[in-house]
């Protein structure tokens, strides 16, 4: 029988305590951005294109290659981001233009024009460039993760950026929301 007042109820109250504090300190632990537990002299290494006036850039180790923008084929039945497929050396890659699904305005493709090859996991697509300007590390300190300018399909797919205005897109994101990957079929 427990009486109030007593050690077994004072002992009750201490173990509760004890385990809200540890799971209080766990739930901190577990809330913190990866960006915090990075030292501050890591560095990424990103693919910096251009996508009209705006810069953007993507991890390194997802680009597979980059080639000229030519014969792309235009794919009926698919939403207006998706440019239509090509052919590399016998594979067949969907290419995506970026500035439509990020709604940034639209311009002519030029010579420099080019296709990123991206891929995470089993995905790999092809995507849209005015110019591939090349290779830069950046320190991931430097990296702003909390946008709050942008908002909606902008954010979503965006890591951060950084303080000279370079947007780095989170490529696996990118790569595995549903809502960009079309799985219809046509036909009786």
């Amino acid at each position: 029988m427990n009486i109030p007042g007593t050690n077994t109820e004072s002992s009750k109250i201490n173990q509760s305590a004890d385990k809200t504090r540890i799971l209080r300190d766990r739930a901190l632990t577990l809330a913190k951005r990866p960006m915090d537990t990075i030292p501050e002299f890591q560095t990424i290494e990103v693919l910096v294109f251009a996508l009209g006036e705006e810069r953007y850039a993507v991890g390194s180790e997802t680009v597979r290659e980059v080639c000229p923008l030519k014969q792309i084929t235009r794919v009926p039945c698919v939403p207006p981001f998706i440019l239509g497929i090509m052919n590399l050396r016998g594979k067949i890659f969907s290419v995506i233009d970026l500035k439509r699904l990020f709604g940034l305005p639209q311009g002519e493709t030029s010579e420099q024009s080019k296709v990123i090859i991206i891929g995470f996991n089993y995905m790999e697509v092809g995507i849209q460039a005015d110019d591939v300007t090349g290779v830069k590390q950046i320190p991931v300190s430097e990296i702003q993760q909390d946008l709050p300018t942008l908002s909606g399909i902008q954010q979503k797919y965006l890591y951060g950026i950084t303080p000279q205005r370079l947007t780095i897109i989170n490529v696996e994101i990118l790569l595995t929301d549903e809502s960009i990957v079309i799985q219809e079929t046509v036909g009786p």
